[in-house]
């Protein structure tokens, strides 16, 4: 077996495509893109197995033909994947026009596997020269139509100024990984032109079809890993929901009646869920503002214990939990002037909630406290009802 490509590096490029791809159709999506990029790591796979596959590295060895019209059905389908996110048409006109452009491919890998055969068994050299068939399949590799769709698409957020630059990045790697395959196809046009049978084409190509199924494979791989992040709870915002669910709890125990009801359109989105806590947060926070007691040095002295920057935030946090427990337990409000101010005042949402996450961090500690608070005054009242001595 001859190959550019050394045997470790071949098989884990094979295991790490079929690996991202189980994961792909585990978690499912029948979108056309999904479908697209599905079919492109099918196509990947069965290229880099028939590549092992050949015993030299030239035109002649069936297996690098069958190969080449695996890199050409894959170019196909990068060609429909760049005109989807370009939105030049409708998902089902570009599903059904790749159907088209693979019959297409097929054609001419049989056209050339047919004409190498022929030349093979007539005696003659594999060099499908700039005569008929020879012509027709040489350019159907050579054509950067993949590349020049996806550059095309991919310009538009380089040239976006909010483009973030993650997204930036992957846009240039993406133009890069074509550029290099269009290169490695573009030597196809030497073999009819030159006759040069024995060059270097077949393993420029296989060298840099391995480096761009990589590379594309990696930069696919991105949204999934962002769907197993948000299956398995670990995305930013089911974070943030957890560290806010004792706060909002509590408080929406006190004011039960500014709980929206759950949207079943997107109640289980994790940002839906944290604006929506965030808010009726917020809500039972100015429900409660009449209820907070005022400062006092007894309140200072059941507040928990808290460095010097949080002694504020601790010392609002306990007279709120006190607030709650007036509330629920039906008493009326501290006072009927307007009630005190919020211990900050945001502007935006992600103020507000970086604010409401400083409150949650000493919440537990100060629902301690004064919990602890409760139980040592109830152990120091007089118990009722005991017996007297005469």
């Amino acid at each position: 077996m001859s190959s550019p490509i050394p045997g470790v590096v071949a098989w884990a490029a094979i295991g790490y495509v079929s690996i991202l791809l189980m994961v792909r159709f585990w978690l499912g999506g029948g979108a056309v893109i999904d479908r697209l990029v599905n079919h492109t790591g099918l196509w990947s796979i069965a290229t880099l197995l028939v590549y092992r596959w050949a015993s030299t590295p030239t035109i002649d060895d069936p297996a690098n033909q069958l190969a080449m019209g695996g890199v050409l059905m894959t170019a196909t389908y990068q060609y429909s994947i760049g005109r989807l996110v370009g939105a030049d048409s409708e998902p089902d006109t570009i599903w059904r026009h790749q159907r088209n452009v693979a019959l297409f491919a097929v054609v001419a890998t049989a056209s050339m596997v047919l004409a190498a055969t022929s030349a093979k068994y007539s005696g003659r050299p594999v060099d499908l020269r700039l005569a008929g068939v020879g012509l027709g399949i040489g350019c159907a590799f050579a054509v950067p139509y993949n590349t020049f769709v996806l550059t095309r698409t991919l310009l538009g957020p380089l040239r976006d100024v909010d483009t973030p630059r993650a997204a930036r990045v992957v846009c240039v790697v993406l133009i890069g990984s074509n550029a290099v395959l269009c290169g490695a196809l573009a030597l196809w046009l030497f073999q009819p032109a030159t006759a040069w049978p024995d060059g270097p084409q077949a393993s420029l190509v296989q060298a840099a079809f391995t480096l761009w199924v990589a590379t594309n494979t990696t930069l696919h791989a991105i949204p999934l890993v962002a769907e197993l992040t948000l299956r398995a709870g670990m995305d930013r915002a089911t974070r943030t929901c957890r560290r806010l669910l004792p706060l909002w709890r509590d408080l929406t125990a006190a004011v039960p009646q500014i709980v929206m009801p759950a949207d079943t359109r997107h109640g289980s989105d994790p940002a839906t869920r944290l604006l929506r806590m965030t808010v009726e947060i917020r809500d039972a926070m100015l429900h409660l503002g009449p209820y907070l007691p005022p400062e006092t040095d007894e309140t200072q002295r059941n507040t928990v214990r808290a460095r010097e920057p949080d002694r504020d935030l601790a010392d609002y946090a306990h007279r709120l939990i006190r607030a709650a427990q007036a509330r629920k337990a039906g008493l009326p409000p501290a006072g009927t002037s307007a009630p005190p101010p919020m211990p900050v005042v945001a502007h935006d949402f992600d103020t507000e909630l970086a604010h409401l996450i400083d409150l949650a961090r000493v919440w537990p500690q100060a629902t301690a406290a004064v919990e602890s608070a409760d139980r040592t005054a109830r152990g120091a009242s007089p118990v009722h009802g005991s017996p007297t001595t005469g």
